[in-house]
């Protein structure tokens, strides 16, 4: 990563979908990809809760309202997969956003990612640019959908 990210870029008419979804959870195994992506996301303005894995982001989900949510596939216990197929499956959580970022970003799983409905996928490594261009499109697209 590199660089800070400049939220003068971020087009004004934009600013409302980042305000309007300000609860992200992170789901990320990797200490220090959990802490850049926590980063970046916080001096954006998001408030980040994040998981190390599925078991204990489905509890964080049970115990906080969640606006989006940036999931790892390579995790401990469920994968990232794994996770989405549980979040669909439940009514509380089915309608919440959900971006991928993963180091697995080859034809398969991007493919896979598609065939499970996650629009959103973004291959590591990643630039801070990408991460919040990935989560404005995201965003957008909830708020299109919702």
């Amino acid at each position: 990563m590199v660089g800070q990210f400049n939220l003068a870029l971020i087009p004004k008419r934009a600013l409302k979908y980042f305000e309007a979804n300000r609860n992200v959870l992170v789901v990320e195994d990797d200490k220090i990809m959990g802490q850049m992506v926590t980063e970046i996301l916080d001096d954006i303005g998001f408030e980040v809760t994040t998981a190390p894995n599925g078991m204990v982001a489905l509890e964080k989900l049970k115990q906080e309202t969640i606006d989006f949510i940036v999931l790892d596939i390579l995790l401990p216990e469920m994968d990232g997969f794994e996770i989405y197929a549980k979040l669909q499956e439940n009514p509380d959580t089915r309608d919440i956003p959900v971006m991928i970022i993963t180091a697995w970003s080859d034809e398969k799983n991007v493919e896979k990612a598609s065939q499970m409905g996650i629009k959103h996928f973004l291959p590591k490594p990643f630039t801070e640019d990408e991460l919040v261009y990935t989560i404005l499109t995201l965003l957008i697209d909830k708020s299109k959908s919702g």
